[in-house]
């Protein structure tokens, strides 16, 4: 999925480098990593970036059971000047897959909205919600918009799926299917800001915008507003300098496996 998505989006932007705007479609391919990190390829060049991708089953849709979407995450950059630029990188469900592998390592109860049991019911135990579906983004329901998660998943199997020729709903592998060849479909864009202003003047623009969302009145017992990619950059910079957290089960696990292939195991345990 990797190579053949960078590869997809660097001919992405040389096409819309000369025509403006340019979109493109990967079919066959597996999963591509994080959707943001294709559509930030486009901020060096001064241009907005979209990136999405289908992925193996998780989801069911709004009033259903039966997994018929994947995570179907969106992605969006687009530069600032000094400030940094805005990614917008998210599931359109209501949280990844992984969010209960995690809880579930941890033996932590899920939030309300996460997920059902293969009945259909809403269930707080991960374990359970492994074998049911996840919900889409806004949650069980449409009281908290949860049919606009499910629209928004399904408009991601369209771009990715329907569009490029490749498999999409029923056809894409469910989560016990086991190692399947590739299915996955991904969706690129990009447009060139100097088509429709002068690039610097957008990006000075922008810096206006995302810092009235930041120095807004803050509600009750919070001091800080962030804008969608802001929290990602400061995280990126403090674990290159401190180092990144693993949990101690994901560490044993990286241990088995090293010792399993024999390849050396060189880093410290702090815990």
């Amino acid at each position: 999925g990797h190579p053949a998505a960078k590869r997809a989006m660097e001919r992405v932007l040389e096409k819309a480098a000369d025509m403006g705007a340019a979109f493109g479609a990967v079919r066959n391919s597996n999963h591509f990593g994080i959707a943001g990190y294709y559509a930030m390829m486009a901020l060096d060049r001064d241009m907005i970036g979209i990136a999405s991708t289908n992925s193996v089953r998780y989801a069911a849709p709004t009033f259903g059971r039966e997994i018929l979407l994947g995570t179907n995450p969106l992605a969006f950059a687009i530069p600032a000047q000094h400030e940094p630029a805005f990614v917008l990188d998210f599931a359109t469900t209501t949280v990844p897959r992984g969010k209960l592998d995690v809880y579930a390592r941890k033996e932590k109860p899920l939030n309300p909205g996460w997920a059902i049991d293969a009945n259909g019911h809403e269930t707080l135990d991960p374990r359970v919600a492994l074998n049911g579906a996840l919900l889409p983004l806004g949650g069980y329901g449409t009281d908290n918009g949860g049919h606009k998660g499910y629209g928004l998943g399904l408009l991601v199997d369209i771009l990715c799926g329907v569009l490029a020729g490749g498999a999409f709903g029923k056809d894409l592998a469910g989560p016990g299917d086991g190692p399947l060849p590739g299915t996955i479909s991904h969706f690129f864009a990009a447009f060139k800001i100097a088509g429709f202003r002068d690039p610097e003047q957008f990006k000075a623009d922008m810096d206006k915008e995302l810092r009235a969302f930041k120095d807004s009145a803050k509600a009750p017992g919070h001091d800080r507003i962030y804008v969608a990619g802001e929290i990602e950059f400061e995280k990126t910079a403090y674990h290159r300098a401190h180092g990144i957290p693993v949990h101690v089960k994901v560490w044993d696990g990286l241990r088995k496996l090293a010792g399993e292939l024999e390849i050396p195991f060189d880093f410290e345990r702090s815990l």
